[in-house]
């Protein structure tokens, strides 16, 4: 077997790899004074390429560990101007969180989040990224805009959306919306480890002050104690207490003193300013509080309330033409709500101005107005009007306000659909959910079929079987004869198939494929999904124990002219049936249609060969088998195949149970360095390791088997292999004179597996 030159490249991978294994297994270990040398040698070596960029990511991690923040900065500062991608965006974050939080450099630190937000990354890097670019808006005074990041973020689940929940909080607070703040509160509370509640807490005892709610302030005073109280800068907090207690005088006062304090105005203060004067009857007063935030504070958090309350100021000064020009200035900070509110005087101003963006806002009031019928019908005219002018996010937001506000009018049911199509464009998980639920319950039968079809589509994107499982059920319960039915249980099919339940894969993969009874009934499975369901179907029926009847429905498929055209990965499966039935001459045929096929990649032709051997080693013909095998590891050489693995680790057990241990060290080898990064790799490579490390042993290569050995120990968790593998490192440390090492390993392996050190300690019979 040729392995020559392709294997000494292979060694010198490997090498660099394990170096940084090691490097890896040390700093998750806590050990990132050792860690960070192995990645600097590693670098030294290997200053170059991916793997190199990757180490650099780790040593700058470690140098943080060690307050080491300047140097990991310049590692940081480096891959964020050389690295593509989501690599890039990785670099950008840690540098803005290096500069935000251990620099406390908001101002440097804005354009790294800023970039890190928007790059090419993964959905938890990126919510990492917007919290903390919420947070640093938050402190360079863009409240309107870290309200938004800060809400986005706290949308999803874990620790960073416990810290946006906590961080909107506040905000909440500041806008005297308690209740809500309240119900933030508790759900980060809930969501933060001991260590952090002592803060979040005492932010909620001071909002408690605020709003004068003493039961609140008593419970959340007890969570922080002490320490985390001793906080001051009361001023404006006693001065919103003060407004809500209906005492406008007070917090007068207390707003000149938050004035004293810090006369620097920010957008919370005027807004108070502006609550307070309108409270005392100055309205002058408090329209110019109110233009002072728009104008200084356009993209703050109370910029929508302070142009409503600057408009209801104005309307009540009687001049409509100021009113006017007022509102088009102020319009895009307006909520619905307000808009709605104020559409009567803006419709007038609209028809006498022809202005098509105010006569938008008269059509939204009408709706609020007219009759349900009317109102409906409206609604969905104007969602496909703002869908055809590509306004998509504000068409679905219409159609799921008439299937909300008419659900017994005509065409709720189609707007509701519509709805959930769009958000399901939009990727807005939760409105889409919402909408299906107004179609399913809508008496459109139409509208319910196709919202369930979605609703299944939409959570198999997503991988939520459990989301599509009730969805595909209630489609084959209340529409057998629907255009989908044969789509929605092939794909219930598949769900039961995944679930490994083949009782119901059988029963529901047989209704797939049934012909059609009449005209008009369900739509076919194209050739290509008919296909996958027929072969499904005989993998449940063989998991069954019903193997004949999976033969009898295979024959067919394997006799067809076009059989060649089946995917390898189902030949490959045949080729697996027969071998399971004993059936080696099949399997072998089964495996060289495979070969046979034109233009076969190195994937494939490996998988054939890998179906080859395993034939000849059911049989017993080892030489067949060992060139077989061979053949799949020539075939990867220049690039290696997802059947590698196996096959070296197969050539290896065998080469090995024949006692040419150097040729079986080889074939190891080579398994480790081509085994991929799933379920079947990883285990293949651990089995791998496991043969290198007893190849080794009988080779008296005693070090390089406790690098093995180590590896199995380092990266697995296997009952079997990873004992054996203490087992043979703890003897091979003895026997090198090296105690202290053998002794760590017996209490790491106490630790991991009790039962198996115990049962090792015990003296033999």
């Amino acid at each position: 077997m040729a392995i020559g030159w392709a294997l000494a490249a292979a060694v010198c991978v490997a090498a660099g790899e394990e170096r940084l294994s090691l490097a890896e297994g040390l700093a998750r270990r806590g050990m990132h004074e050792q860690a960070s040398a192995e990645y600097e040698a590693f670098l030294k070596e290997s200053p170059a390429g991916d793997a190199a960029d990757d180490a650099r990511f780790e040593l700058a991690a470690c140098y943080e560990r060690l307050g080491r923040d300047a140097e990991a900065r310049a590692i940081y500062t480096d891959l964020a101007g050389r690295l593509k991608g989501e690599r890039q965006t990785a670099a950008r974050l840690r540098l803005g969180l290096s500069l935000l939080v251990l620099a406390n450099a908001p101002g440097e630190a804005r354009q790294w989040l800023e970039m890190a937000a928007t790059g090419q990354a993964d959905d938890a890097t990126r919510q990492v990224a917007l919290l903390n670019l919420g947070l640093c808006y938050g402190r360079l005074g863009q409240d309107k805009t870290a309200e938004a990041l800060l809400a986005r973020v706290a949308q999803g689940n874990g620790a960073v959306a416990a810290q946006a929940k906590a961080a909107q909080a506040e905000r909440l607070l500041a806008q005297g919306k308690t209740k809500e703040a309240w119900a933030h509160y508790r759900e980060a509370l809930a969501a933060t480890d001991q260590t952090a509640r002592p803060a979040v807490a005492a932010n909620a005892f001071s909002g408690a002050f605020k709003a004068q709610a003493w039961p609140e302030a008593a419970g959340f005073a007890k969570e922080a104690g002490e320490a985390a109280l001793r906080a001051g800068g009361l001023a404006l907090p006693a001065a919103y207490a003060a407004l809500m207690a209906k005492r406008p005088d007070e917090a007068r006062a207390w707003l000149a003193a938050a004035k004293k304090a810090s006369p620097t105005p920010t957008a919370g203060r005027l807004a108070l300013e502006g609550a307070v004067a309108e409270a005392l009857g100055d309205r002058p007063g408090a329209v110019a509080a109110y233009e002072r935030i728009l104008a200084e504070f356009p993209k703050s958090a109370e910029a929508p309330a302070a142009a409503q309350a600057m408009l209801v100021a104005r309307a009540k000064d009687n001049d409509p033409v100021a009113f006017l020009k007022a509102y088009a200035r102020v319009a895009e900070y307006l909520p619905a709500e307000a808009r709605a509110a104020l559409a009567p005087l803006c419709l007038d101003a609209a028809i006498r101005a022809k202005d098509t963006a105010q006569a938008r806002a008269a059509a939204t009031w009408l709706m609020d107005n007219a009759p349900a019928g009317q109102a409906a019908d409206a609604g969905y005219r104007l969602g496909w009007m703002e869908r055809q002018t590509g306004q998509t996010a504000q068409a679905a937001e219409t159609w799921l306000r008439v299937a909300e506000k008419w659900p017994a009018a005509p065409g709720a049911g189609r707007a509701a659909y519509a709805a959930a199509t769009a958000f399901v464009e939009a990727k807005q998980p939760d409105r889409a959910a919402r909408a299906l639920d107004l179609a399913l319950a809508s008496g459109d039968a139409d509208a319910a079929a196709n919202a369930l079809m979605l609703k299944a589509r939409q959570a198999l994107a997503e991988n939520d079987a459990a989301g599509a499982a009730p969805a595909l059920d209630e489609y084959l319960t209340r529409f057998p004869q629907g255009r989908s039915a044969a789509e929605a249980a092939y794909l219930r099919g598949l769900l039961f198939f995944n679930a490994q339940d083949f009782a119901a894969a059988e029963r529901t993969l047989a209704k797939a494929l049934a012909e059609a009874k009449e005209a008009g009934g369900p739509t076919p499975l194209d050739h290509a999904r008919r296909t996958d369901a027929a072969l499904r179907r005989a993998q449940s029926l063989h998991a069954l124990g019903r193997g004949d009847e999976a033969a009898a429905l295979l024959q067919p498929l394997v006799a067809l002219k076009d059989a060649q055209s089946l995917a390898p990965a189902y030949l490959g499966w045949l080729a697996e049936f027969r071998i399971g039935r004993g059936e080696w001459a099949e399997a072998e045929a089964a495996a060289r249609a495979l070969l046979a096929r034109d233009n076969l990649p190195a994937a494939d032709r490996a998988l054939g060969n890998l179906f080859i051997g395993r034939a000849a080693e059911a049989q017993g013909h080892r030489a067949a088998a060992e060139a077989a095998y061979a053949n799949v590891l020539k075939a990867g050489e220049t690039a290696p195949t997802a059947y590698d693995a196996e096959a070296g680790t197969r050539l290896g057990q065998l080469l090995a149970a024949a006692g040419a241990n150097d040729r079986a060290r080889d074939a190891f080898r080579i398994a480790i360095e081509r085994a991929a990064d799933t379920p079947e790799g990883r285990a293949a490579r651990a089995r791998a390791y496991a043969g290198l490390a007893a190849a080794c042993d009988a080779l008296g290569l005693r070090e390089e088997a406790l690098r093995a050995n180590m590896s199995l120990i380092i990266f697995y968790e296997d009952k079997d292999l990873v004992p054996a593998a203490f087992r043979a490192a703890i003897a091979n440390l003895r026997a090198q004179d090296r105690p202290d090492e053998a002794k760590t390993l017996e209490a790491e392996f106490a630790q991991r597996y009790p039962d198996a050190a115990k049962a090792s300690a015990r003296p033999k019979p």
